[in-house]
């Protein structure tokens, strides 16, 4: 099974198992944005079909892909027995996208030195994705402004400190489509462009990314919530494939837990009429990963090579949400 469905299940039969204990159930839905932009590079170590190996310039190549395009998330919070607490969310792409996928290759002539940027193509892109997450929390301190050990009828009960810890799983998977390509000459500016419409090229992407969180809350008056979370996955696995359909070259990279992601989200949530609530959220993604591809033409194993991937990603929400 892979760990994506099993993770689901889980997070299943944890919400119907604790439907008699929780003490608060909030559910919203809402739209946002995502930016940034994700992107491999190859090179280093080169070991070839027949076992011949070099050692080439990195990167020889890299391409890099634009994450822009408008999102929906639904997102299922849990308060559990007091202290504890559970999320889970959905979240997938409205819009195909914009920007264009951008392609880097070095050292392609004979006559040039390793560092030349030689090739260099721009085409446009459609994405579609899907992101899924789940954490569980625990709430290891409550205090309230102007609360100390000797003056606690001093406290203000309007203005409360929370902080948690928690462990979470992020699964991410990105599907491009790259079509009409211009293709330019950067060390032979005399070289005319080059252009091939239609699709020249297909990438799929998927990030596993469990994570480590620490968190603080400001409460005030319980209409008002400010959450800020820090999270640290010190493994992560990525998987990648791409095709490129004019040379018919399937690249093929499997990370295995080699890679390591940081994120940070800010929440500010605002309970306006019984049980409603808006809630804006803005959360940064920084993930790396290293690992080798391989490189097969018409089906067959050509070679394998060092390949290296880093993402940025940006998203900001803005969501309605009830609580029960």
């Amino acid at each position: 099974m892979r760990p994506i469905y099993l993770f689901v299940v889980v997070c299943s039969l944890v919400v119907f198992g604790a439907a008699s204990v929780w003490a608060a159930v909030d559910v919203s839905l809402g739209g946002g944005y995502l930016s940034g932009t994700t992107q491999y590079q190859i090179g280093g170590d080169y070991i070839g079909a027949d076992g011949s190996t070099d050692e080439l310039h990195f990167p020889v190549s890299e391409l890099r892909f634009p994450l822009d395009a408008y999102v929906i998330k639904g997102q299922l919070g849990l308060n559990l027995f007091e202290k504890w607490g559970a999320m889970f969310h959905v979240e997938t792409n409205l819009t195909d996208g914009d920007g264009q996928m951008e392609d880097s290759d070095w050292g392609v002539w004979d006559y040039s030195p390793s560092n030349s940027l030689d090739i260099y193509s721009e085409s446009n892109s459609d994405m579609s994705m899907v992101a899924v997450e789940g954490k569980l929390t625990y709430q290891f301190y409550q205090g309230y402004y102007g609360q100390t050990a000797l003056s606690v009828e001093k406290l203000n009960p309007g203005l409360k400190f929370l902080y948690h810890v928690g462990i979470g799983y992020k699964y991410q998977k990105y599907d491009f489509d790259v079509y009409d390509l211009e293709q330019s000459y950067p060390s032979s500016p005399a070289k005319p462009h080059s252009y091939v419409d239609g699709l020249v090229m297909t990438y799929e992407a998927e990030y596993q990314i469990p994570y480590l969180e620490l968190g603080m809350e400001l409460a005030v008056q319980d209409k008002f919530a400010l959450e800020l979370n820090v999270a640290y996955a010190p493994y992560m696995a990525f998987q990648d494939e791409d095709q490129h359909l004019l040379r018919s070259k399937v690249n093929i990279a499997d990370h295995g837990w080699n890679g390591n992601a940081l994120m940070a989200r800010l929440n500010l949530r605002y309970s306006f009429y019984h049980h409603w609530y808006l809630q804006a959220e803005i959360e940064s993604i920084r993930i790396e990963s290293k690992g080798e591809s391989k490189a097969y033409f018409s089906g067959v194993y050509d070679h394998t090579i060092d390949h290296e991937v880093l993402s940025h990603q940006l998203r900001s929400y803005l969501m309605l949400g009830y609580s029960f």
